[in-house]
């Protein structure tokens, strides 16, 4: 089993060395900012600004693929995106992450892909 997942999903132990040492990559990757936040349109940053009125959130170490599913990838920077609050909460929920209403799993994968080349990771 991999330490720091011994508590479950999403509960990383601080202890955990490899996890910190992905979150620091990953937040020097995605330039200490929410990854959508950063390549959205002004337009549709108004538009999730408009539905979201406690943003901005705290940001959070996201993985594309949920460890739950793909344990394997914990620790993969090419599983793990830096997201705010709002945005992570919705990508893991399939709820659109600029207007929060339920999407189809095909939106869901493009926004994933969308996030994923904004982040600079190759499919």
């Amino acid at each position: 089993m991999l330490k720091g997942a011994e508590k479950g999903v999403g509960h990383r132990s601080a202890e955990d060395i490899k996890w910190q040492e992905t979150k620091d990559f990953v937040t020097k990757r995605d330039k200490g900012m929410c990854v959508l936040c950063r390549i959205l349109t002004s337009y549709e940053l108004g538009l999730f600004i408009r539905s979201r009125p406690n943003f901005p959130g705290k940001l959070e170490h996201a993985h594309i693929d949920s460890v739950g599913n793909h344990v394997e990838k914990t620790y993969d920077v090419n599983n793990v995106v830096l997201l705010c609050h709002a945005h992570h909460e919705r990508m893991d929920s399939m709820l659109n992450p600029l207007t929060g209403y339920p999407m189809k799993r095909s939106d869901h994968e493009k926004w994933w892909e969308r996030i994923k080349k904004g982040a600079g990771i190759v499919s």
